[in-house]
């Protein structure tokens, strides 16, 4: 019974060594790559709550061009935008690769999603340098730039869901 006693303990202890040294260690920071049209953007992904295929999108009468309409998802209405359209960019990729990211909880009650040309996957901050590419919206966070040479900018989901142009979607 003892040694099983300092058995638990031996393994308690080196579970909580483990634990120490794993908080130690510097959190590696990634963030969500997508592409709209050609331009490449980096989402945090506490402000993506699932990231789905284009759905059946309802229009609205009378909204701007870019604001697609609504979609139901599992029961809660979102609010559908075209990222691209609404940046101005005009997009001849494949339809079939868009994808639905909507936004997350941490912004609120805010039930609203982005339609991008593609999800490329995740991207580690470590593993790129900064880059000072001009930063035009108010939305744009950080600019970065991979192993490639490509482009990435950092996007401020919550400015963004709060900017007057992105929410002005009444014609």
């Amino acid at each position: 019974m003892a040694r099983d006693r300092n058995r638990l303990r031996d393994f308690q202890e080196a579970l909580a060594l483990r634990l120490r040294q794993a908080a130690e260690l510097p959190q590696r920071q990634s963030r969500l790559a997508v592409n709209v049209g050609d331009k490449g953007y980096l989402l945090d992904l506490d402000d993506v709550s699932e990231v789905a295929p284009v759905g059946e999108v309802t229009p609205v009468p009378l909204t701007q061009p870019w604001f697609l309409g609504v979609t139901n998802v599992r029961g809660s209405l979102y609010a559908v935008s075209d990222f691209a359209s609404w940046l101005g960019i005009h997009v001849t990729s494949d339809i079939g690769a868009r994808r639905l990211i909507l936004l997350g909880q941490r912004l609120g009650k805010l039930r609203a999603g982005l339609v991008v040309t593609r999800v490329v996957g995740l991207r580690l901050l470590d593993e790129m340098r900064a880059h000072d590419a001009p930063l035009s919206k108010g939305w744009e966070g950080a600019s970065w730039l991979d192993r490639d040479g490509v482009t990435w900018i950092e996007v401020d989901l919550e400015r963004l869901a709060s900017d007057a142009e992105f929410l002005q979607v009444v014609r």
